[in-house]
C-alpha cells in the first residue's frame, strides 16, 4: 500500500471555506427528573431498563428531547432514574442502536437530528442533493492515496485486478454531526493530476473538469440496509452495529466509461433519500455496457 498523499483531515463548507463545528447544547436535567418521577411497573411486566428506554423514546418522539442536544452523563442519569449504571447503559445503548441517540467518543451522548431530505439525480453533485444552507454542510477529507484497486472496484471500473487507483476517503458533516462516510476509487491512469487539483480545490468535480470530463453521469446506485461495522462506526462516530444505509454507486463519463466507484454509508435515521423523476433509472442496471479499458 502506498503512503497517503493527503492524510490530515480537512474540513470545508460547500463554498470551500473552513468552518467551526457547532457547539452542542446541554439538555436541562429537570426534564429527566420529570421523566423519572413516575414509579416503575413491576419487573416481571417489563424490565426496568426497557421502561427507561420507553420514556426516553417517548420524550424524543414528542419533541421534549430536542435534536442535537447533549444528554447528562451516564452516572448522572443513573442517579436521576435511581438505577445502576449497567441498567442505564442498556437503555442508552438500545436507543443508540435504534438511531435516536448518538454517542461521540470523549464528548458525550446526543439526541440525533431528524432525517434530512437528500435528493438523488443522475448528474447531481453530492452537496447539491441536500436542500440546506451552505454553512450547515461541511466536508472532511480523511485520506487520499494511490493503491491497488479493490475486487469490486475492478469489476465496476472495468480495469484488471492489480491496477492502480486513487482512493479518496471523505466524511460529510451536517450541523457538526457526521452524516456520511464514503470511499471512492478512481482509475489512476485516467487522472494523472488528481492529487494537486484536489488538494487545491477539494472538489472531485474540478478534477473531472481538469481531465476533460465536463459532465458525468450516475450509471448505477444500489442501496441496502445493514449494521455499522468497525470502520463505519469509527468514521461516523456511531455505536457499533447501529442501523445504517449502505450505498454503492458508479459514475461515468458521457462515452459510457466508468470513472468512479463509490461505497458510502449513512446512519439510518439521519437521511431520507428521494429519487427525482430523472433519477428513477439509477436504481436499475445500466442499459448500456461499460466500455472496457
Amino acid at each position: 500500500m502506498s503512503a497517503p498523499l493527503l492524510s490530515k483531515a480537512s474540513c470545508r463548507t460547500r463554498s470551500g471555506k473552513s468552518t467551526k463545528l457547532i457547539e452542542p447544547v446541554v439538555t436541562d436535567p429537570d426534564l429527566f427528573h420529570s421523566l423519572a418521577r413516575e414509579p416503575y411497573r413491576a419487573k416481571a411486566e417489563r424490565a426496568i431498563w426497557l421502561q427507561i428506554c420507553d420514556r426516553l423514546q417517548c420524550a424524543y418522539e414528542n419533541g421534549e428531547l430536542m435534536p442535537g442536544l447533549k444528554l447528562p452523563g451516564e452516572i448522572h442519569l443513573a442517579e436521576i432514574f435511581q438505577v445502576s449504571r449497567i441498567t442505564m447503559r442498556r437503555a442508552l445503548s438500545k436507543l443508540q442502536q435504534e438511531g435516536h441517540l448518538q454517542a461521540r467518543k470523549g464528548v458525550g451522548i446526543f439526541v440525533r437530528r431528524r432525517p434530512e431530505r437528500y435528493e438523488v439525480e443522475s448528474n447531481m453533485r453530492f452537496i447539491d442533493g441536500f436542500k440546506v444552507a451552505n454553512e450547515r454542510l461541511t466536508s472532511e477529507t480523511l485520506s487520499l492515496s494511490r493503491d491497488k484497486v479493490s475486487f469490486d472496484g475492478s469489476k465496476a471500473l472495468g480495469i484488471p485486478i492489480g491496477s492502480q487507483v486513487i482512493r479518496l476517503v471523505r466524511r460529510r458533516i451536517l450541523d457538526g454531526e457526521p452524516i456520511y462516510l464514503t470511499i471512492k476509487e478512481f482509475p489512476g491512469k485516467r487522472f494523472p493530476e488528481f492529487e494537486p487539483i484536489y488538494k487545491k480545490t477539494m472538489s472531485v468535480t474540478d478534477v473531472y473538469l481538469a481531465h476533460g470530463i465536463e459532465r458525468h453521469e450516475r450509471f448505477e446506485t444500489r442501496i441496502t440496509g445493514g449494521f455499522a461495522n468497525a470502520q463505519q462506526s469509527e468514521g461516523l462516530k456511531l455505536t457499533p452495529r447501529t442501523p445504517v444505509l449502505e450505498v454503492v454507486a458508479i459514475n461515468g463519463d458521457p462515452s459510457g466509461t466508468a470513472v468512479e466507484y463509490n461505497t458510502g454509508c449513512w446512519p439510518l435515521s439521519s437521511v431520507e433519500i428521494a429519487f427525482s423523476g430523472s433519477a428513477v433509472g439509477v436504481t436499475q442496471p445500466r442499459d448500456r455496457p461499460l466500455r472496457q479499458r
